[in-house]
């Protein structure tokens, strides 16, 4: 099984991540809703690594290791039918 965690030299070269886990936190403390943080996180990250995506849910959105791919899986299928929709 392929380990999605990322090394934490790797979250310290992308400014947006500790922008994007702050975003997610804010809407999770003003009683949001776990995929409404995640789609915050991903509109922001979508052009890094899914391992960068994967910790930032994990850390912004609270949601758990074992979870994060599945939030990360339906959220980009979600995005991309938006953007390829006629």
């Amino acid at each position: 099984m392929k380990n999605t965690q990322i090394s934490p030299e790797l979250t310290l070269n992308h400014p947006k991540f500790t922008e994007s886990v702050a975003s997610g936190l804010s809407i999770i403390r003003q009683g949001g809703s776990k995929s409404d943080a995640c789609r915050l996180i991903y509109k922001s990250l979508s052009d890094q690594p899914k391992g960068l995506i994967i910790q930032a849910f994990i850390d912004g959105a609270t949601v758990t290791p074992k979870g994060a791919p599945t939030y990360f899986y339906n959220i980009s299928r979600q995005f991309y039918r938006q953007q390829h929709s006629v």
